[in-house]
């Protein structure tokens, strides 16, 4: 099969529209929690305000956090250890969390 440009595709590459309108799978969650890091770059303030601080941690349980060095929001499943020194704030103990859950407790801290 080729695309109009006569570049060789698989179907595999070739998204359709009901795959494009679905929410729900990895990489559209991924990029709703990039763009939630992206964010809370943007406005500082509000992770101090709206997260919980994680300062003394050697090792991070289980949970979404927000990294501010990185500025990026993760998902950790299993306990990772983490530099000293690292500027970490909890979104969710549960690793699992849907992403609307994530969105307002980083926006409305509750």
């Amino acid at each position: 099969m080729r695309d109009t440009r006569g570049t060789r595709t698989t179907p595999e590459d070739t998204k359709s529209d009901a795959y494009l309108a679905e929410t729900s799978h990895r990489e559209m969650m991924q990029q709703e929690l990039m763009d939630l890091g992206v964010w809370l770059a943007d406005h500082p303030e509000a992770a101090t305000r709206n997260l919980k601080p994680i300062r003394s941690a050697k090792v991070l349980e289980p949970g979404v956090y927000y990294n501010r060095g990185t500025g990026m929001v993760d998902r950790i499943f299993s306990p990772q250890r983490v530099a000293l020194g690292h500027k970490m704030f909890r979104v969710s103990s549960d690793p699992a969390a849907p992403v609307t859950e994530i969105r307002r407790r980083v926006l409305e801290g509750k």
